[in-house]
């Protein structure tokens, strides 16, 4: 590797490929060495080991003990094989065992001992051990400081935090809390004693809740930077990290079980570290992870802002003993370790190397038979190992096109549409809003293209990058002025902007606009609500086709005379309109495509509208590589220099017959030396290429 590569700026200064290895009582070093000399054979070059400490060696029942880790790392070191210690978010009684020092552990799951000073000093002590005990060990390679993050907590001490929190975001200003609350609390201390359900006073303001779940995220953000200190203190170089469980635009954050938004962990964290398990992609996940898999990579890269981004537990066959939820698996590891790649992910962990031995997981998830032996689903991810290991360098400094697309996904408008409920303050709205953003994308990956993501918070952070020509704002109906100031910016530097139905009527505390959308932007976007419906039947005619709306969520709207009405309704509705602002463009959709899109009510045919809508924006896309026709399961993924040109397309067909797809290359660029050409084609820049039924396939260019 040459000196000073892409590779040494990455946070690891490695692009780790390997598997979580759970360390456990009861077994010989000789059989975890068996076990560290197969996965070293196999190509990987990396182990999560969980858990850091082996109380089961101390004598005394929960005592400090390192034995069987001191002795696994060792041999890691031996074998060239790096090390990730996983600090917390497993089994706890293997990590700071709480039992051992009597504090009692909540039945929740996810309430993890926040603000409790007995877990805080368990688990400082604990953190503070294995930092000082493995320091400069020379197969230690980072700590992941919590795994799957997640936060639940509703103890005393916690929503004693949140009045601080309260405080803090109210500059000490009771009356200023009342006033977005419609509460009368005398002081903040006084809210303590009202139980914490948030929602009691949804009928006259929606912020108490939304103020609730902003804290919850907030709060776990808050919990790694306190964890980071400790080890800093100790470890001033190890990288930390945490992984997420899910996606943002894929799980409702608001839900108890996740409460902590991808973007506000992102701040936290030298790498972000993901969870990929394909059952949390739907009940039938092996029919849309073709799309939801670069959709969950693609978020999470935007997250990352840069920051090394890695797959820290991609699933492996069969939770366990008699699994509910669809994980058998055939030739997915192998497609999934590819598409990853593909998409710009710097790092692969596969959950886990043997299939539990005990617990309630008994028998599921590995990459080995029962024996130790590895099986097919190791030898598909040691092909991508060796793929990744020939190809580091440029894999290190690549990042993936976007053709200039950027949807905007908003973590606050999640809690403001929780708080506010689907149809009634009473009913959450759990997937409304993901849903809406499940659909947008897949209907751009359809016609290959993957967008990145933008939050209102990070733009008005960093503005709306220069690359970025097309900004989509699916179902977004509270805005800020700060918000509406950079969009209205953005068209008339010549963006162009694309809008969905109720967009922009509320500000960001649920507070009605006097007008639809409001801040001044029917002024550039040309169009203003006048009605809106819930029941009823729309029809628009479409080529060779007609999308019917029938109860769906549809806007009338009023249109200056120079706004253009692209589609109608049979009625003469507008039921796609855009207008011309300086040099930029504004497109409006009066009703919920993605939605139209993703819940498969008229699917082809909001494709089809789709289709219409995208006729608009493809010049002002700016694809490296333009999908001139693909087939319909077939993912596209290019990979880019650091100066922005294109020297990977990715292909992976998910369909099980063959698949083909012609692509236009940008003039001036070949085909690398050495290109394999039985399954490809080339007539001038135009490349058809063939792949068999379930594969993937990487072209080259020079």
């Amino acid at each position: 590797m040459p000196p000073d590569s892409a590779i040494d700026h990455l946070a690891l200064k490695s692009i780790p490929f390997g598997v979580v290895l759970l360390a456990e009582r009861g077994v010989s070093l000789i059989e975890t060495r068996n076990d560290l000399e197969n996965i070293a054979a196999l190509g990987f070059n990396t182990v999560v080991l969980y858990p850091s400490v082996s109380r089961w060696d101390a004598d005394i029942p929960g005592d400090l003990a390192f034995d069987t880790i001191d002795s696994i790392l060792d041999v890691c070191a031996e074998l060239n094989l790096q090390v990730i210690l996983e600090l917390q978010g497993q089994v706890m009684q293997d990590a700071d065992a709480p039992e051992s020092s009597g504090y009692a552990q909540a039945s929740n799951y996810r309430e993890n001992g926040f603000h409790q000073p007995a877990k805080e000093v368990l688990l400082a002590t604990y953190l503070r051990a294995v930092a000082a005990h493995f320091r400069g060990h020379p197969a230690l390679l980072a700590y992941d400081l919590f795994n799957e993050v997640g936060n639940h907590s509703r103890s005393p001490e916690t929503i004693q935090a949140f009045t601080e929190y309260l405080a803090g975001q109210y500059d000490g200003n009771i009356q200023a809390l009342n006033h977005a609350w419609a509460t009368y609390f005398p002081d903040f201390e006084s809210i303590t004693r009202v139980p914490p359900n948030y929602r009691v006073w949804s009928w006259s303001s929606v912020v108490a809740e939304r103020d609730w779940q902003r804290f919850r995220s907030a709060d776990f953000a808050t919990q790694i930077r306190r964890w980071r200190v400790i080890i800093r203190e100790v470890d001033p170089d190890t990288p930390l990290f945490v992984d997420v469980l899910g996606s943002d635009v894929l799980h409702n954050r608001t839900d108890d079980y996740f409460g902590v938004s991808d973007w506000d962990i992102s701040e936290t964290t030298d790498i972000l570290g993901l969870s990929c398990y394909a059952n949390m992609l739907g009940p039938r996940w092996w029919e849309s992870d073709a799309w939801q898999w670069p959709q969950f990579w693609r978020h999470a890269i935007s997250v990352a802002d840069g920051k090394q981004t890695m797959i820290s537990e991609l699933m492996t066959a069969n939770r366990s003993l008699f699994p509910t939820e669809g994980s058998s698996m055939t030739d997915e590891i192998g497609l999934w370790s590819y598409q990853a790649v593909f998409h710009g992910i710097q790092g692969m962990i596969y959950w886990k190397y043997r299939p539990f031995r005990r617990g309630r997981q008994v028998s599921g998830r590995g990459l080995t038979d029962f024996d130790g032996t590895p099986n097919r689903h190791a030898h598909q991810a040691s092909k991508v190992a060796k793929f990744v290991v020939e190809n580091a360098v440029s894999l290190a400094e690549s990042h993936p096109d976007t053709a200039g697309c950027a949807i905007v996904f908003d973590p606050d408008m999640e809690r403001l549409f929780s708080a506010i409920g689907e149809g009634e303050a009473t009913v959450p709205p759990k997937p409304f809003y993901t849903d809406t953003h499940r659909g947008w994308f897949q209907a751009f990956w359809k016609s290959g293209i993957a967008p990145c993501y933008l939050t209102p918070a990070r733009i008005a952070a960093q503005g709306i990058p220069a690359a970025i020509r097309v900004l989509v704002v699916p179902c977004l109906p509270g805005i800020t002025t700060e918000f509406a100031e950079s969009i209205r910016d953005f068209v008339q530097r010549g963006g162009t902007l694309v809008t969905e139905s109720r967009f922009g009527l509320l500000d960001i505390d649920g507070n009605l606009q006097p007008h639809a959308p409001g801040f001044g932007l029917q002024e550039i976007t040309g169009f203003e609500e006048r009605g809106f419906h819930c029941r009823g039947e729309h029809r628009i005619p479409l080529p060779e086709s007609e999308l019917v709306l029938q109860g769906d969520y549809f806007q009338e709207i009023d249109c200056p005379a120079d706004t253009e009405i692209l589609v109608a309704t049979e009625s003469n509705h507008p039921a796609l309109v855009q207008r011309s602002a300086s040099t930029g463009q504004c497109l409006h959709v009066p009703f919920l495509l993605g939605h139209k899109v993703e819940r498969g009510e008229s699917h082809s045919q909001a494709l089809t509208y789709f289709n219409v809508l995208l006729e608009r924006l493809r010049p002002h896309l700016t694809p490296s590589v333009v999908v001139r026709e693909k087939s319909p399961l077939l993912d596209i993924s290019v990979l880019l220099r650091a100066n922005g040109t294109p020297w990977l397309i990715g292909l992976t067909n998910f369909d099980h017959a063959t698949g083909t797809v012609t692509l236009r290359l940008p003039k001036g660029t070949e085909l690398a030396e050495n290109t394999p050409f039985d399954n490809l084609t080339k007539e001038g820049r135009t490349i058809t290429v063939t792949l068999p039924k379930r594969s993937a396939h990487a072209v080259k260019l020079a």
